[in-house]
C-alpha cells in the first residue's frame, strides 16, 4: 500500500485523486462516478478506489464548510466543488464509505484489510477517522 501515514490523503491514491480536482474541480464527480461504476455490490473494491471515496469525502466536507480533518491543497476552488455536489452524489459517497470501511463486514475493501494489516495502533487512527468522515458526511445529508 502506498500510504506513509494514516490520514485520509496520506498515500498515493488519495494523491492522484487531489491533483485531478486541482486540474479541474468538476472532475470530483467523475471521480465519485468511476469508483460507483468500477466496483460493484459482487466486487472488491481496490485500495486506490478506497483511498479516493474517502478523500473525496473530506474534499465534500471542507467545500461545505465543516471542520476538515486534514487540511487540503489551497489550489481548489471550494465554492465550485460544492456547486458539483448533489444529495444524489452525497449518498453515493456515503455508500462506497461505508463499504470502504467494511461497515457491513462484508470483507470487500482492499483499503481497510491492509490498514487491518498493519499497525493496530496506525489501523485505529485510520479507521476513526474515515468513522468521523462517514458521520461528519451524513450529518451533512440529513441537513441537505
Amino acid at each position: 500500500m502506498g500510504a506513509w501515514e494514516t490520514g485520509v490523503f496520506d498515500n498515493d491514491g488519495a494523491g492522484d485523486f487531489l491533483i485531478i480536482v486541482e486540474r479541474d474541480y468538476s472532475a470530483i464527480v467523475n471521480q465519485i462516478e468511476y469508483v460507483k461504476t468500477t466496483w460493484s455490490e459482487e466486487e472488491y473494491m481496490e485500495v486506490d478506489e478506497g483511498s479516493c471515496i474517502l478523500a473525496a469525502g473530506e474534499l465534500i466536507l471542507e467545500a461545505y464548510g465543516v471542520h476538515p480533518v486534514q487540511r487540503l491543497s489551497e489550489k481548489i476552488d471550494l465554492t465550485a466543488v460544492k456547486s458539483q455536489i448533489t444529495l444524489e452524489l452525497l449518498q453515493k459517497v456515503i455508500g462506497l464509505i461505508q463499504i470502504a470501511l467494511n461497515m457491513d463486514n462484508s470483507d470487500r475493501s482492499e483499503v481497510y484489510e491492509l490498514w487491518a494489516e498493519a499497525d493496530p495502533e496506525d489501523f485505529a487512527k485510520w479507521k476513526q477517522t474515515g468513522q468521523a468522515i462517514l458521520h461528519q458526511l451524513e450529518q451533512l445529508s440529513v441537513g441537505a
